[in-house]
């Protein structure tokens, strides 16, 4: 099964979404420049260029810098996560994860947790 990283997901949606601002800010700069005076050659000229530069400003910072903050803040968690599910899908129900925090991944770890906890006690009473 081909794994696609939510990572991934999330980052073609700021990209899309900075795509539309640089586009924004492009057409806006043209319509100011047309208005201003300046020739329509000359205004697009400066309107695509400011858009462009815009652009590749935000794909070199900012976005970059999302993806590595949820892939640290975020995937990371959940990668862990993921793992301990497995290592208990195959009986290792000893597996136990510390639940940190208090936001939607601490509450996926704590309903994990309990989880581990409950087939640990049929376990148990099986044997």
């Amino acid at each position: 099964m081909k794994k696609n990283s939510i990572v991934t997901k999330i980052m073609l949606i700021v990209l899309l979404g900075s795509f539309m601002g640089a586009a924004f800010v492009g057409l806006m700069t043209y319509i100011a420049l047309i208005q201003s005076g300046v020739s329509s050659v000359t205004a697009l000229k400066y309107a695509v260029g400011l858009a462009v530069f815009m652009e590749l400003s935000w794909i070199i910072g900012p976005i970059l810098g999302i993806k590595i903050l949820i892939e640290k803040l975020i995937l990371s968690k959940i990668l862990h996560i993921t793992e301990l599910m497995d290592r208990v899908s195959t009986g290792d129900v000893d597996a136990s994860i510390e639940v940190k925090g208090d936001d939607e991944i601490a509450q996926l770890a704590d309903a994990f947790e309990k989880m581990r906890l409950s087939i640990k006690a049929l376990y148990e009473v099986v044997k």
